[in-house]
C-alpha cells in the first residue's frame, strides 16, 4: 500500500510528507515564523522556552525561572504568619530555589 492512501476499510494508514504536503506545511511554518519574529526575539532575549503549536500558528511562551519558585516553608505558602506578612517571603508566600538553600530551610 502507498503511504497516505485510504485502504477499503476508510482508516488512513500513514499520512505522506511529500509533494504538496510538504510544501503546505513549510509554508505554515514560514508563515507562523514570520508572525511571531518580534515575540520570539523577546523571548531570545529573556531566555524564555518558546513551543511552536499548531503547525507553527502558535506559540506558547515560558520563563524557566518559575522552575525555581517554591511555597515558603515559614507561612506555609499563606504569605502571613500571625497576622503579619512573612519576612521570608516578603508576603508572596513564594520564595527562589536559591533563597531556600541559603537559609539551609530544606535541610
Amino acid at each position: 500500500m502507498v503511504a497516505g492512501r485510504v485502504p477499503r476499510d476508510g482508516h488512513l494508514i500513514t499520512a505522506s510528507e511529500h509533494g504538496p504536503v510538504r510544501w503546505l506545511r513549510r509554508l505554515i511554518e514560514a508563515a507562523g515564523d514570520r508572525l511571531f519574529r518580534t515575540d520570539d526575539q523577546t523571548a531570545i532575549k529573556n531566555h524564555w522556552q518558546i513551543t511552536k503549536r499548531h503547525s507553527g500558528l502558535s506559540r506558547s511562551y515560558r520563563d524557566p525561572r518559575f522552575d525555581t519558585l517554591y511555597t515558603c516553608l515559614r507561612c506555609g505558602g499563606s504569605g502571613r504568619t500571625d497576622r503579619e506578612p512573612c519576612a521570608e517571603c516578603g508576603g508572596t508566600g513564594r520564595v527562589t530555589w536559591a533563597d531556600c538553600y541559603r537559609e539551609s530551610q530544606l535541610l
